[in-house]
């Protein structure tokens, strides 16, 4: 059997036994331990992953071929597994975070009812991500990229029963297929222009194809992945989905799924370098990154902040698409997964401690009482903030750097702010929830204690790479530049070395600024809020994008749209039916008076027809 058929045969084998045996007939032996399957099954994809990566090391590009797929006409397409060194990297990135969340969920979950039902998302998940990540052809991209939207689905609302995360779910999903609805056009747009959807094929003929079609098809693209990627404007459903358990937060929405969008810009990389579209990928990412970070600055809940600051790093990684820095959006893409990873699974351990409160404003001083989820949060954010020689710092200053060096001074300029920004808004997390002043009642300090190790070995395990991921950036670049370019102009050593030391300074600066305002309480947040006033609230309601597209999608649809629709099948619908009703029955009242019974009548009414046909034949 094909080893990369392999890789996805476990985690789907985990869903299938985890969802029938222990949630849907409930089996008394394997009742509550699908944790069993679900770590061992992600493990060995894991360890799968691993050699595949030490295989494409060696120089080799995997292609397999599992079964055909589709036939018809001019239509063929298989399913199998292509891994280049693009694939090898994006498998360890989804296996390694993947296998940490099974892990961890063991702990946190563990008095949920739905515990089983919750191991089979986590291996469906799985499963899609590594399917779409393997894709030979457009087509087998699709399905993973709609699977992986339906695991979304499953996993967000996965306490249905809690209107909120009902609702996160369905927001999500609704958006995601706006975004899926463009991304199927440019598939078939690609089939249409090439006759074929598997990738060599298709990139190995975009010279025979015109600016303005691959122009087309890149817009159609980039819609599936900024609705995937939570991007400008599509970008809503993200923090909401923070409905979901924690763990899925991790998983979904800090490393795997929202990064589908970047991974195939990346993939796509000679569609996109043959149009015009990537100074529009780069805006996009541009207005996310600086919007979501100013957002982060206001937010309360542990989570949504932390929602925000995933935003805005994919907005960082789609400005690196923009300016052909392809690379350089992957080498983001790896280290943003495990820290942030980390900081999910942290805001996690401390939810659990606080026995459910995700208010920041209830919490203080928690260092005292969990210095392992303390010190490895502090990694996260120090590695999320640019700090060296944590792995944020080496990945983002490529960023920001390769801005600056292809001349993109705009992008530059609001990239470098958003470093302060996002040290600024972390900077206020870790202050107000592991140091200064408790702000909890005595019943939950009774309750206080670090997680178990369940939760704990995560932590520890996803803080390593976020410490020493960044010390792989020479190797990572040559390692990718095997399967995607990188369009960077060199700068010279004292640019280079000034954009990182104002990047650094900006951060340190936004970590001073914060420990100023919420440690040491020198400023009250509540002044600054109200002398900023109607800027503030703006930036608190998240510039009322809610509120925007509730009244033209679900008010407007409701009353504007829906008085319309009323109107149409009212008026013009039932018009028609019963117009046509009422035709035949008048037809029918005139035709029954010529029924006389007389047949000297009905041979007259022959003749005069007769007489008419041969008249017309004549005159024609």
């Amino acid at each position: 059997m094909e080893i990369t058929l392999l890789l996805v045969l476990f985690p789907l084998f985990s869903f299938l036994l985890s969802g029938i045996l222990g949630s849907m007939f409930k089996v008394s032996w394997f009742v509550r331990k699908s944790d069993y399957i679900g770590v061992t099954a992600v493990g060995i994809s894991l360890l799968i992953s691993y050699y595949l990566l030490f295989k494409v090391l060696h120089g080799e590009v995997i292609q397999e071929n599992w079964f055909n797929w589709v036939i018809s006409g001019g239509l063929s397409a298989s399913f199998g597994g292509y891994v280049d060194s693009l694939t090898a990297i994006m498998l360890v990135v989804v296996t390694t975070v993947s296998f940490f969340v099974h892990l961890y969920s063991v702990g946190y979950m563990h008095d949920d009812p739905g515990y089983d039902r919750f191991f089979a998302y986590l291996g469906l998940f799985t499963f899609s991500m590594l399917a779409l990540v393997l894709s030979p052809n457009f087509l087998q991209l699709f399905f993973g990229w709609e699977a992986v939207g339906l695991s979304s689905y499953l996993l967000i609302g996965f306490w249905y029963k809690k209107k909120s995360a009902a609702n996160a779910a369905i927001k999500a999903f609704l958006m995601n297929r706006v975004g899926d609805f463009l991304f199927i056009l440019g598939v078939i747009t690609i089939f249409w222009t090439f006759g074929t959807l598997d990738f060599h094929q298709v990139f190995s003929n975009v010279n025979t194809v015109s600016a303005g079609v691959l122009s087309l098809i890149g817009l159609l693209l980039l819609g599936g992945a900024v609705g995937k990627s939570a991007q400008f404007p599509l970008h809503t459903w993200l923090p909401d989905a923070m409905e979901g358990p924690t763990p899925i937060s991790a998983l979904i929405h800090a490393a795997t799924m929202v990064a589908a969008g970047v991974f195939m810009v990346a993939r796509c990389a000679p569609i996109y370098d043959g149009g015009y579209v990537l100074p529009v990928v780069g805006v996009i990412g541009v207005i996310t990154a600086f919007g979501a970070a100013t957002v982060g600055l206001t937010q309360f809940d542990i989570k949504r902040i932390l929602a925000y600051s995933t935003l805005s790093q994919l907005g960082y990684m789609f400005a690196a698409l923009g300016v052909g820095a392809y690379i350089y959006a992957m080498f983001h893409l790896f280290t943003h997964a495990f820290f942030k990873a980390l900081l999910f699974l942290g805001s996690g351990s401390v939810i659990h401690g606080m026995g459910g409160e995700q208010d920041v404003r209830k919490m203080g001083g928690l260092y005292k009482y969990m210095k392992v989820t303390a010190i490895t949060f502090v990694i996260a954010t120090l590695a999320l903030v640019g700090i060296p020689p944590l792995a944020g710092f080496f990945s983002k200053d490529k960023i920001v750097g390769a801005t600056f060096a292809n001349e993109h001074h705009i992008f530059w300029f609001f990239l470098t702010a958003g470093a302060f920004l996002t040290a600024l808004y972390m900077g206020r997390l870790i202050f107000l929830v592991f140091f200064g002043e408790e702000r909890f009642d005595e019943e939950t300090r009774k309750h206080l204690h670090e997680s178990p190790w369940t939760i704990t070995v995560p932590l520890i395990g996803l803080a390593i790479p976020s410490v020493f991921a960044g010390f792989l950036e020479g190797w990572f670049e040559h390692f990718l530049s095997t399967s995607i370019p990188n369009h960077v102009e060199e700068v010279s050593h004292g640019i280079e070395l000034g954009l990182i030391s104002l990047t650094v300074l900006l951060s340190a600066g936004g970590l001073f600024i914060a420990a100023y305002i919420y440690l040491w309480k020198k400023i009250s947040p509540e002044k600054i809020a109200s002398i900023f006033g109607p800027i503030y609230t703006l930036v608190y309601r998240k510039y009322y994008f809610d509120e925007i597209y509730s009244f033209l999608f679900i008010r407007g649809t409701g009353f504007g749209l829906g008085s319309f629709l009323n109107f149409v099948d009212r008026y013009i619908v039932d018009g028609i039916v019963n117009g046509v009703a009422s035709l035949t029955r008048w037809s029918g009242e005139i035709l029954r008076i010529t029924q006389t019974g007389v047949v000297n009548t009905y041979v007259a009414y022959l003749v005069a027809g007769t007489l008419i046909v041969m008249i017309i034949i004549w005159l024609t």
